[in-house]
């Protein structure tokens, strides 16, 4: 059983749920983004997401964009995986690299994952890879021990969800909201019911992101019955406006909302 899937498995068997706090890679600099993951691992983060900056995030929004603008001004590859490296180092939560293909494959697929898992991350988050293509890309990461997380969204057609069910092996990230990060919740279309057919496949876990920036939003997610929440925009825009400390006291907030509950 990977890191990943043994902290999922302890989060449900223990009735709480699981908050995956994501940061760029970079932003504002590479010693800044580890020193804020690190602040929210501290303060209650059960999954630690870093983003590798790319120039075209198509699924993310203006907060994110900017901050991927801003890191690419002097974050390279090697920073990256360095900064997977030194977060390992001073965190035992899983880890999560949010990326794009292309900066993946730029100097070779395989051999980037090799480094990424060397460096000590346990999963992989590509929102651009298509279903019908990740087999070789999941082949490769596990045999690595890294997992690849599929995406199931309100528009997701009930005939692929028995091979999105298959190829997860740590979790599923529901995108919560037709948009992109960071967007109003108040805007969302019901994921629910795409949700409950999947599980009829797997009980998988499945966390939900999009639009979820505060205890509040996090909570009715929760009692909505997923199995925790994904935060990215809100973190981003703390780390900018308050540095480390900002992202801690925002992660223990979301934490208290998602432990009160009922």
């Amino acid at each position: 059983m990977t890191r990943l899937q043994e902290a999922l498995q302890g989060l449900r068997q223990e009735g709480r749920a699981a908050l995956m706090a994501y940061l760029c890679a970079g932003d504002p600099t590479i010693e800044a983004s580890v020193e804020g993951l690190v602040a929210a691992a501290q303060a209650g983060a059960d999954i630690l997401e870093i983003g590798w900056p790319f120039s075209d995030p198509v699924a993310d929004g203006p907060v994110i964009q900017a901050a991927s603008e801003r890191a690419l001004r002097h974050t390279r590859r090697v920073d990256v995986i360095s900064a997977v490296a030194a977060l390992r180092a001073r965190v035992a939560q899983p880890i999560a690299v949010l990326s794009y293909c292309n900066p993946l494959i730029s100097s070779g697929r395989d051999e980037t994952l090799r480094e990424l898992a060397q460096a000590g991350a346990d999963a992989l988050v590509i929102p651009d890879l298509p279903l019908e293509e990740s087999a070789p890309w999941r082949e490769a990461a596990a045999a690595l021990g890294l997992s690849i997380t599929p995406f199931i969204a309100p528009t997701t057609d009930p005939q692929r969800l028995p091979q999105i069910a298959q190829a997860a092996d740590g979790f599923v990230y529901a995108v919560a909201l037709l948009g992109v990060t960071g967007a109003a919740e108040d805007k969302a279309e019901s994921i629910l019911p795409v949700v409950a057919a999947l599980r009829r496949h797997k009980d998988v876990p499945v966390l939900a992101g999009f639009g979820i920036g505060d205890a509040a939003a996090a909570a009715r997610w929760r009692s909505r019955g997923l199995d925790g929440v994904i935060v990215g925009s809100a973190l981003v825009k703390a780390m900018a406006q308050e540095g480390a400390e900002g992202v801690r006291n925002l992660v223990r907030q979301i934490r208290a909302g998602l432990d009160n509950l009922g």
